[in-house]
């Protein structure tokens, strides 16, 4: 899982790595809940690159907490999150871990907890993806780049 796409925290987990020191290396993911037909935003251990921002839009890749010996370094210092605690081994998960900890987020304590990540000092989640001007291209036209295309 850890190499795959990092665990899901509960918002308690959550304020506890940020109360640590680790917000920064959070961001924001989202989850379709079809029995509540609604979409849930959480917070959970960034995946290596999405580091304060949003998780991608197919959230593939190594959490930023694997160490070198792909081992948890949240793990000694009992803040790993409680998918990750609960999780085995080689896809014997029990079912529904990972849905049952995502519901954690559906409340107000939730998402007080994402606004407060996301209004830090610095742009995270949603606000730092607003903050960030797309590029414009310039335009091309079929017989390469002109500046005035009106003067013929």
């Amino acid at each position: 899982m850890c190499q795959r796409r990092p665990c899901w925290p509960t918002p308690t987990d959550a304020e506890q790595l940020m109360a640590a020191g680790y917000g920064d290396q959070l961001m924001l993911d989202w989850w379709f809940d079809r029995e509540q037909n609604t979409t849930i935003y959480l917070l959970t251990p960034a995946i290596v690159g999405s580091e304060g921002g949003q998780a991608p839009a197919h959230p593939f890749g190594p959490c930023t907490f694997l160490d070198e010996a792909n081992l948890c370094r949240l793990h000694n210092m009992g803040l790993k999150p409680t998918e990750g605690k609960q999780a085995l081994c080689q896809n014997q998960t029990p079912p529904g871990l990972h849905e049952d900890v995502g519901r954690t987020w559906h409340n107000d304590t939730g998402r007080t907890l994402i606004d407060r990540w996301e209004n830090s000092e610095q742009p995270r989640g949603r606000r730092r993806a607003l903050q960030t001007k797309p590029t414009r291209r310039k335009k091309e036209y079929k017989y390469g780049s002109i500046k005035n295309p009106t003067n013929r």
